[in-house]
């Protein structure tokens, strides 16, 4: 063996696992988050959320192409992570940025003082962006591990939605198209990036592994059908009219569901976990992470590719 592959201990160096093809759908999840940073530039936001909704499409499914071949990895997260935090965190905050931008604006831009309007983009801006960051933070290094739901709202979920309330204002407001900000989307637009970026950083709930369990469990076998007859009509519907009118409120559905879920359980008195209690404690400060070390948090099933993501739903 030639000594560059032997560490000072002697043993041989134990190489990383990639995953190549998982890892190419990560690196495009990346490239559609950098078109849609560059559209928002360039002001083509029917692009830009096209892009960050394309990018949701390759995040599921290097995380589906990884557990499927058996062969996920600490690179794979990692790279995940990084790619998410461009596609579903800086791409959603300079498409808020831009749309605020007054249309006499010229990049580059700096803290523009004159103009109320384009300060307010970017204050949004930057609190998305940051939540983002300690949305994906928190997931590595406390949530991971968990195969029952997700704790706060997924980032690609969080991108995902204000991209498709994009694509639903552009329907709606042909000004976006010159350019322009409309009147509803000065009112909501901004706001609504605000809203999801504090749910990503909130201990509501949204559920993890829901889907794969309602479709291939025998007994859900009727119910299935009679949401594939629901999801058929949204489809049609789409085909019909514009597929920008189904994206947004099914993507609020999403959202709302895990608010609706957490209120509830907080109602009826859900009672959290072992694990969840240690879990607040460590979080809070109140526990050291030496005195947790004989507790143990469900295994990820092979999660650790897809991170992040909307997979897992």
């Amino acid at each position: 063996m030639s000594p560059q592959l032997l560490p000072k201990s002697g043993t041989p160096r134990r190489f990383l696992r990639i995953n190549l093809l998982a890892s190419i759908l990560t690196t495009l999840n990346l490239y559609m988050g950098m078109t849609s940073i560059l559209a928002s530039i360039g002001q083509e936001f029917q692009r830009a959320a096209t892009c960050i909704l394309l990018a949701i499409i390759f995040d599921t499914f290097d995380g589906f192409v990884a557990r499927l071949t058996n062969s996920v990895s600490d690179f794979g997260k990692e790279l995940d992570s990084l790619c998410d935090m461009v596609s579903f965190g800086v791409a959603p905050a300079v498409l808020v940025f831009m749309a605020y931008l007054p249309p006499d604006a010229h990049l580059p831009v700096s803290a523009r003082a004159e103009s109320i309007v384009g300060m307010t983009g970017s204050y949004m801006a930057i609190i998305y962006v940051i939540c983002a960051a300690l949305r994906l933070a928190r997931f590595n290094t406390w949530h991971a591990g968990r195969p029952d739901f997700f704790i706060g709202l997924p980032s690609p979920a969080a991108g995902g939605a204000l991209a498709a309330f994009v694509l639903f204002l552009l329907y709606f407001e042909s000004s976006l198209n010159a350019h322009a900000l409309g009147s509803l989307a000065y009112v909501a637009l901004g706001p609504a990036a605000v809203f999801l970026a504090f749910l990503m950083v909130s201990s509501v709930r949204y559920p993890k592994n829901k889907l794969k369990t309602f479709l291939f469990k025998p007994r859900h076998a009727f119910q299935a059908l009679a949401v594939t007859a629901f999801t058929l009509g949204i489809i049609h519907y789409a085909m019909v009219k514009s597929i920008f009118l189904v994206l947004f409120p099914l993507a609020c559905l999403y959202v709302l569901y895990g608010l609706v879920d957490t209120l509830y359980g907080r109602i009826v008195g859900r009672e959290p976990t072992r694990a969840d209690l240690v879990e607040e404690e460590l979080m809070e400060g109140i526990v050291d992470v030496s005195d947790t070390q004989q507790i143990r948090l469900p295994s990820t099933d092979g999660d650790e590719q897809g991170g992040d993501s909307l997979a897992s739903f």
